[in-house]
């Protein structure tokens, strides 16, 4: 066991009563201040103006003030292949390079002295971006960590540390952190600082709410949303992202692991689906295809994402890159792990009705992305089947008794309001005797972690002692900046929840080997103090074949052969 890990297990019952003392997230939101200013001009970044109330926010998403361009986002590299990588970074021109095209050239090293180029290549980008830069240099060796940079008119980025995928039986062991709801104004991102320090990590899994669109005012100096008011256009949401790229954990954690993300409701907004979403007002708010059109835009400018031509094109102008929308895909760790991304928001769900109907036209995936998740289940040989995706899977009941005796349900904009979906993968499990499913969710800003059995509330088809009956296994990532909804009652009420958190921050290691998968949860405290310290809370574990979670497990050590992070 390494230095990191000989800590005593925090005293969860202690430390969730003394949070839960502080404002619940209901609370919250209905005290978020919705202030109003008018929007920055049109012409991106460099017109923002002085309404930022915080202080630094002019320097670090604005105008440089200075006579050479800056790169005052950090890099940041995703989506790993066994040959390329997606790098990424955003150049802040100087006043005078203003709606001016800028080159970029970029190196990447085995070194973090850059003694041992491999590649290196030139990129363009303009106002019509935002600056940002995305390249996805091929001819990268599997399983290999590199080191990059970029530099524009003389001026270096920091140096980012990304790692490819490896090809057939070259790993047999991998490392994820897996995040989701990192609200800016809600407290420090001390999940990401913590995340940062890791060298041995594979890449960071982001579930989506990556930012908040809320007008959220902060009880921590610095830390309220900007611009001061609710992202409708492009322009909006540009600001949103400079601002979260301008936090020095989240950057420290792009600059030293690979991230492979998705969104959830919140990077367009609250409780979105394909047509519309509840915190969106059609003509007040201006056209949902078209705002939902910049906001994927503004995402795919931003994030380390490759862009993806198989995707939806908005109508009506609706703005997204290269004909790009879709960020459904499955990446592949040998033939040790396909970690498949679903898009649970955009891409085909049904507005949310709360009828509980069973019905194939309600839908949280849509036809063509159910037919492909099920595709990539049947056909993956991959010894596990990691699918990343945004909602809780399991079904949490109020009333703990099968459907069909009236059995209800909690959160209908989960998979719990999309039955008809959650049956027809649960039923594809069953039929095709598919072995080693983990779900990994977001959304709840809660840690849970689920046996997954067709039906949890009749003792003939699942025991909740022996795990026989399940059929997969679910962990949820609690919030890097956020807080919690449900109780501790639904653990009666619901045998196939193994473990619950409501309130702690942190961030879920997944660590995956041949004879297992285990999930170990790691919390960083109350958020209103910034720190990189962390605290080991529980693990849980699935063996290989047996597609039940066992909770009491030991933490993991990191790999010692992982190489340096980057200067």
């Amino acid at each position: 066991m390494s230095a990191r890990h000989r800590r005593r297990p925090v005293l969860l019952d202690a430390i969730t009563r003394q949070i839960r003392q502080q404002l619940n997230r209901r609370q919250f939101l209905r005290g978020l201040a919705r202030l109003s200013v008018g929007a920055a001009g049109a012409t991106g970044l460099g017109a923002m103006t002085s309404a930022c109330s915080n202080s630094d926010l002019p320097a670090a998403a604005g105008r440089s003030g200075a006579e050479q361009p800056q790169f005052l986002h950090g890099v940041a590299s995703g989506d790993p292949l066994p040959n390329r990588v997606v790098l990424w970074t955003r150049v802040t021109p100087a006043d005078a390079q203003l709606g001016e095209p800028l080159i970029l050239n970029y190196e990447l090293s085995t070194d973090a002295d850059f003694n041992s180029v491999v590649l290196s290549g030139t990129a363009e980008t303009g106002a019509e971006r935002d600056y940002t830069v995305k390249v996805d240099p091929t001819g990268l060796q599997p399983y290999t960590t590199y080191y990059y940079r970029f530099r524009c008119a003389g001026v270096e980025s920091p140096i980012g540390r990304t790692r490819t995928a490896p090809v057939a039986a070259q790993a047999d062991r991998l490392r994820f952190a897996a995040v989701a709801c990192s609200n800016l104004s809600f407290g420090y991102f001390n999940g990401f600082g913590a995340i940062a320090q890791r060298r041995d990590l594979d890449a960071v899994v982001h579930l989506g709410d990556y930012l908040y669109e809320t007008a959220s005012s902060s009880r921590i100096d610095g830390r309220d949303h900007f611009p001061a008011k609710e992202t409708i256009t492009l322009e909006d949401y540009r600001l949103r992202y400079a601002q979260y790229r301008s936090d020095p954990d989240l950057q420290e954690a792009h600059r030293q692991h690979p991230f492979i993300a998705i969104w959830d409701d919140h990077e367009t907004t609250n409780n979105s689906w394909k047509d519309g979403a509840a915190n969106h007002t059609e003509g007040d708010e201006g056209e949902w295809v078209v705002r939902e059109g910049q906001a994927v835009r503004a995402y795919f400018e931003w994030m380390p994402i490759r862009d993806n031509p198989g995707g939806f094109d908005a109508p009506q102008g609706g703005l997204t890159p290269e004909g790009s929308g879709r960020i459904y895909r499955t990446l592949r760790y040998g033939d040790l792990l396909d970690l498949i991304m679903l898009d649970t928001r955009l891409a085909g769900r049904t507005e949310q009705n709360g009828t509980g109907i069973v019905d194939p036209s309600h839908t949280i995936l849509g036809e063509a992305q159910r037919a492909w998740f099920l595709d990539q289940l049947r056909s993956s040989t991959a010894q596990w089947k990691v699918v990343g995706q945004q909602m809780t899977f399991a079904p949490i009941k109020v009333v703990p008794l099968p459907e069909e005796q009236g059995g209800t349900y909690l959160n209908e904009d989960a998979w719990d309001g999309y039955r008809f979906d959650r049956n027809a993968v649960m039923n594809t499990l069953a039929d095709e005797g598919l072995d080693n499913v983990v779900v990994l969710s977001g959304d709840t800003h809660v840690v849970t972690a689920f046996d997954l059995p067709i039906e949890p509330s009749d003792p003939s088809r699942y025991n909740p002692v022996t795990g026989e009956g399940s059929l997969a296994v679910e962990f949820s990532s609690n919030g890097i900046a956020n807080v919690g909804i449900i109780g501790e009652f639904f653990m009666a009420n619901n045998p196939h929840l193994k473990y619950s958190n409501l309130a702690l921050q942190g961030y879920l290691l997944l660590d995956v080997d041949r004879q297992r998968v285990q999930g170990e949860y790691y919390y960083t405290g109350a958020p209103d103090l910034r720190s990189a310290n962390e605290t080991f809370g529980a693990a849980l574990a699935s063996a290989s074949g047996a597609n039940h979670l066992q909770i009491g497990q030991l933490p993991t050590s990191e790999r010692d052969e992982a190489p340096a992070l980057a200067p």
